[in-house]
Parts: C-alpha cells; structure tokens; sequence
C-alpha cells in the first residue's frame, strides 16, 4: 500500500510534489538524473508560470503567495532568479508581512538567503521577542484583542510559523537558541490544546489539514512535520496530535497481517484562491499525504 502511495505522489500531474517526494521522502540526490528531469519539468511547468505572475502583480500579499509556492516547491534561489523580488518584498514590509514575519522568514530560509545580509540581521531580532512561555506575541494594536496594561499570553497561530521556522532553521545548519523554547510550547499543551480546558483546540483550524499554509492557517501536517524534524515527533505530547492526524488517512490500521496500512490523506480546507495546485477539500490531498508521511519518517528517524 505504501508503495501504491509513493508511485501517486511520482506522478507527472504535479511535478512540484513528484520533486519533493524524490529529494525528500525517498532522498534522492538532487543532481541525479531523474530528480533533474523533475527540477527542470517543474521549472517549465505551469506551476511556475502561475507564480511568476503573481510577482507580476507587484503587491505585497501577492510576492508574499509566491514566495510561499516556491518554498513549498522545493526550488531556491539557485534554481529561479528571485533576488530581485525578495528584495523588493523586503523593502515594502521590512519583514512586517501582517501576522506573518515568521511565516516569511521561514520562506526565505527555505529559499536560500540565510545568508542575505537583511536576513541575517533580522532573524535575531524577531525571535528574541519568545516570552517566557515559549512562544510568540500577538502583534496587533487593536484594543479589542490586545487590551493595554493587560498582560498577553503567546498567539498560537504566530508560535506556529515560528515553529516551521525553527525547523527550517535546522534543516539549514542555523542556529536557532530559542528552538527548546518553541518546542516546548507545543508539547506541555499535546501540540493543539488550550490550557485551561485540555480538551479544548487552541484554534481549531490548526487541527485540521488546511493546506496550503499562509501564516495564521497552518495545518496539523505541517506542525507535526516540523516537530518531527526538530526531533520531537515521538514525545509523549505529540500522541494525541498523531491520534488526530491518523483519523485524516482515507486507509488506517493494520491488515491481517499486522502491517501497517498506508493510505492517502484528506485535505480539509485550503484557501479561496490557493496559490499552488491543490485538490477539492474532502478529497485526498498529495501535498498533505507528502507532508503526512514526511512528518512519520522525520519521526522514526533512528
């Protein structure tokens, strides 16, 4: 059945999965022939005219979406020239992309500026904004949700992108002192629970298999991934989120034989306009089932 799973996720429908599902799931070297015939299908592929349009757009949530495709794609900087749109993108936000700073600086690690110097500079800075829980602040001036003099605990849904941050972090060799801090913030809450009623989602959307990520929508997939490559899949506190993450597979269990069964995941909602191919919410998704088996083996990792 796993296998069944692997030859949809190689098929050549979406050659930005096929890529990633190559590189990442079955670690094939990138400059092997066959994964350079996917990079270059990819980089003619209509996937890639559709992102490039929207850098035509020339606004800031539309650099913003497209930046996101091409990190969710697997490509860099090396493999589409984009310097000077990510410049542009920096000069217009200075990083402060709404609620979504984290979220951008995580695309930009994923692209490759970790060594832009504009970068460098701001990744210190946000994140020695951690509060003593672990986890980031709400950044609105709106009274209503940030009452003055009232002492705030973290956002979950900014804690998030911080955390897919971390674990782009270290997957590029950078060091990120403020990951156990993050980390933790999920764990001593099972991932996905509030505080004071742990049977109660801190947002609901976080347990689901939203998809594609924006920086205030990010999927239990993509959470759970990210704990995984930061060495955490297996504690305790992830089980009630694998329990969760399980009930999306269209298979689960095991057969007569006592294997387990694999099973394509189901997408539960994704955005008005997403800004990469997606499937219909409530059918079985390749970019969540990638991700899904990504987290497992990040996971199982000895």
């Amino acid at each position: 059945m796993l296998n069944d799973v692997i030859n949809w996720l190689l098929e050549d429908d979406n050659p930005a999965v096929k890529y990633r599902t190559q590189t990442e799931l079955l670690d094939m070297p990138k400059k092997s022939a066959e994964t350079e015939m996917t990079r270059k299908a990819l980089l003619s592929s209509d996937l890639m005219k559709s992102v490039m349009a929207l850098f035509d757009v020339g606004k800031n949530f539309s650099d913003s979406h497209a930046l996101s495709a091409l990190a969710e794609y697997g490509l860099t900087r090396d493999d589409v020239d984009i310097d000077s749109y990510v410049n542009r993108h920096i000069i217009n936000t200075n990083f402060r992309d709404g609620c979504g700073e984290g979220f951008l600086l995580r695309n930009l690690v994923a692209l490759g500026y970790t060594t832009n110097q504009a970068v460098i500079n701001e990744l210190p800075l946000i994140l020695a904004a951690q509060q003593s829980d672990g986890g980031y602040p709400c950044i609105s001036n709106n009274p209503k949700i940030k009452k003055p003099c009232v002492p705030h605990k973290s956002c979950f849904q900014m804690t998030a992108s911080y955390l897919l941050l971390a674990a782009e972090m270290f997957k590029k060799g950078v060091d990120c002192p403020q990951t156990e801090g993050i980390v933790n913030y999920f764990l001593c809450r099972d991932v996905l629970y509030r505080h004071d009623d742990p049977n109660r989602f801190v947002k609901d959307v976080h347990a689901t298999t939203f998809h594609p990520p924006v920086c205030i929508r990010i999927g239990l997939h993509m959470i759970l991934c990210a704990l995984s490559v930061l060495g955490k899949g297996s504690d305790p506190g992830c089980k009630r989120a694998w329990e969760i993450l399980s009930g999306k597979c269209d298979v689960k269990g095991r057969n007569p034989s006592g294997v387990f069964v694999h099973g394509k995941y189901i997408l539960d909602g994704s955005l008005t306009k997403p800004y990469l191919k997606i499937e219909k919410p409530g059918k079985p998704s390749k970019w969540v089932t990638f991700y899904s088996l990504l987290a497992k083996k990040e996971r199982d990792k000895l």
